[in-house]
């Protein structure tokens, strides 16, 4: 079984800059607070464009779980789509996927999905992980549109 959220919202930016600010792999833990991400490492230490196959490692804290996720792009293209699947030693699957598209002449819609498929012995806790990843997804989609939105980026300037 898996647990399916989607998140849409529009952003007052241009999709290049929305694009952006999400394949800032590194800056992951500014905006996926609420699904704990806390740090992301491209495994090959590039500091170059990423790409589809770019392998990365993804620490999250959930619930007192702590996990490290191996993760891959899986998909890249330039303004349009993101995304990204991952494992975790424990056999928990995620993947999340970006996909924008112009919304006027100055906005972009961001559509943002998340899967997480749990293997049997976390099952029964199918129920209480969805309405948690749902909430996660749209607090951290509310955060994203916030910072893009108004800054332009991620980070606010200090």
């Amino acid at each position: 079984m898996a647990v399916d959220v989607s998140v849409t919202t529009r952003i007052g930016r241009l999709p290049r800059d929305v694009f952006a600010a999400l394949i800032a792999v590194e800056r992951f833990p500014e905006w996926l607070i609420a699904s704990g991400i806390v740090a992301v490492e491209r495994d090959d230490g590039n500091t170059a464009d990423l790409a589809v196959g770019a392998r990365l490692t993804i620490r999250q804290v959930v619930a007192g779980r702590a996990s490290v996720v191996d993760a891959e792009v899986t998909a890249l293209a330039a303004d349009t789509t993101f995304a990204v699947r991952g494992r975790d030693a424990d056999g928990v699957t995620i993947q999340f996927d970006a996909g924008l598209a112009p919304d006027g002449d100055l906005a972009t819609t961001l559509r943002w999905s998340v899967r997480i498929g749990l293997p049997l012995k976390y099952r029964m806790l199918e129920s209480m992980v969805a309405p948690q990843a749902r909430r996660a997804a749209v607090l951290d989609v509310a955060l994203t549109h916030h910072l893009v939105d108004r800054h332009g980026r991620l980070r606010p300037s200090l």
